[in-house]
């Protein structure tokens, strides 16, 4: 496990990669961190199981994806699904978002950055990727509607805890 500061130019191409991404709500509203530290969790690349660490900020980086830690406020802002208490257990063992799990949505579109909640607290435990669109979703009866890319207990989250940042 490495980690190291990022560079100014670095932390322009992340933030750039959220502008991107991330629906325009809430890349347009993060203030660029003065730094930000990577964790690469393996001797890998920044695009793949990287946290990165900045002021007031953790993000996540999976499959070169850059996801919003399980913690930060601003997934409030994002389109979620709420799953049945059935399915945390599953979800928080890193399974994908089936349909007969999911028993309300907002709209979201395919490859959106989704937000997964419980039903019973409405508290985030994972974050995943939109297979199909939230209009697909609602004519479905089975199928995997969110991809699963970080979840509570995961290595992401663990390491974070290990290290104080929860």
């Amino acid at each position: 496990m490495r980690e190291y500061h990022l560079s100014k130019s670095d932390i322009d191409a992340v933030m750039q990669r959220i502008k991107d991404r991330w629906p325009k709500h809430i890349s347009m509203g993060m203030k660029r961190p003065k730094t930000l530290r990577i964790i690469e969790m393996d001797d890998g690349s920044i695009d793949d199981n990287s946290i990165l660490v900045g002021d007031d900020i953790i993000l996540v980086v999976k499959d070169g994806i850059i996801l919003p830690f399980l913690s930060m406020q601003l997934l409030g802002s994002l389109p979620s699904v709420k799953v049945d208490m059935g399915a945390v257990k599953h979800v928080c063992n890193g399974a994908s978002v089936m349909r007969p799990g999911i028993v309300s949505m907002d709209e979201f579109e395919k490859d959106s950055i989704v937000a997964v909640k419980d039903e019973r607290y409405g508290k985030c435990i994972a974050v995943g990727i939109a297979s199909v669109s939230s209009d697909d979703a609602r004519s479905m009866s089975k199928g995997v509607i969110i991809d699963n890319k970080h979840y509570i207990g995961d290595r992401f989250w663990n390491e974070c805890k290990r290290r104080g940042m929860l």
